[in-house]
């Protein structure tokens, strides 16, 4: 088992950008201090969601103060992005963190969001997304940048740096459902999963199959990673009160909870996924207690799902960050060391 945390970075109604921002890289100097293994953030853009209009910005940061830990997005949302400036981006945060770069690689999961920059559909996304990731692999493996797409025209363009890891760094997709496994596991992509954790045993049983089947093929995006990470998130608060653990996580969990619907609730659309803190089908369910009940109910978690990487959300809602550091500070102190072996 591997521990990291994933954060939305979430606007404030009583903090200030700047203040969560500093209260963000605070949480990733103490995961680093404390041994997690990686610090991953989201990308959204147009919604109290995320206030991470800029990844790399805040990945750029997060290197600056730490000396460890390792920090991505998950994901840069490809279609978003020039596809040359995107692979300019990776290269220098990978030279700038040391090779600490973890690199998540998507579409985008929200139409609204991407219409903000011109997307009007689904496969426009999804084709824009591909072509800008040929064009980074391409950049990649090459000392002249030529290519000739439907979105990107690049001629003779000299590349003066490259990824510290090499070939790039390793490679992140969400998986949500039985297709996107599929092309995950083909290519041997880190992944995590975006669904309730029932359905993720079933979902990793069929990534480890194929996985294990195609893991010599040639040409797999994912191949100089030995060993993928099957991920999943879990929100967590912990306190020394079990009374006063859940009170803070139910009222934090709220406000996270109106912060994923704003986009859709507002267009008059119902909600894509149940995310309600308790429910049996709830896609980003909540545990909440002191260390013994935590490392129990984890403990169960990890079995369910078997996966082999939590990303530990701490830090979400209107939570204050002394809370958020307080959990952080149990988890590595109290639970993370009686999980290793679930």
């Amino acid at each position: 088992m591997r521990f990291g945390l994933f954060d939305w970075i979430e606007a404030s109604p009583t903090r200030s950008p700047r203040e969560v921002y500093e209260h963000k890289l605070e949480l990733a100097q103490a995961a680093d201090r404390l041994g997690l293994d990686a610090f991953l953030v989201a990308e959204h853009q147009g919604t109290p969601l995320s206030v991470d209009g800029s990844p790399a910005v805040m990945l750029s940061a997060i290197f600056q103060r730490t000396r460890r830990l390792r920090a991505g997005a998950l994901t840069f949302c490809l279609p978003w992005y020039d596809a040359y400036r995107f692979y300019q981006e990776v290269c220098m945060l990978d030279q700038m963190s040391g090779g600490r770069l973890e690199l998540g690689v998507g579409r985008g999961v929200s139409p609204i969001e991407s219409r903000i920059f011109g997307l009007q559909s689904i496969d426009e996304s999804r084709e824009k997304y591909r072509e800008t990731l040929e064009v980074f692999f391409s950049a990649c493996s090459q000392p002249i940048l030529n290519f000739s797409g439907k979105h990107c025209q690049y001629r003779e363009v000299e590349l003066h740096v490259k990824p510290l890891q090499r070939p790039y760094p390793p490679l992140w997709f969400p998986s949500s459902n039985k297709d996107s496994i599929d092309f995950t596991a083909r290519h041997g992509y880190h992944t995590a999963l975006l669904g309730k954790p029932a359905d993720a045993r079933a979902l990793f049983d069929r990534y480890r199959e194929l996985w294990d089947k195609h893991r010599n093929d040639p040409g797999r995006h994912n191949a100089h990673v030995a060993a993928p990470h099957l991920a999943k998130t879990q929100h967590l608060v912990i306190a020394e009160r079990s009374d006063e653990a859940k009170r803070l996580g139910e009222a934090a969990h709220r406000a996270w909870n109106s912060h994923i619907h704003h986009l859709t609730r507002k267009a008059g659309r119902p909600d894509v996924h149940d995310t309600e803190a308790y429910s049996a089908d709830s896609a980003h369910p909540l545990i909440a207690g002191t260390p013994a009940e935590v490392t129990e109910k984890l403990a169960a978690f990890i079995r369910e799902t078997t996966i082999n990487y939590l990303l530990c959300v701490f830090s979400f809602g209107d939570l204050a960050p002394e809370h958020a550091r307080r959990s952080l500070e149990l988890f590595a102190a109290d639970v993370m060391p009686n999980l290793g072996n679930s």
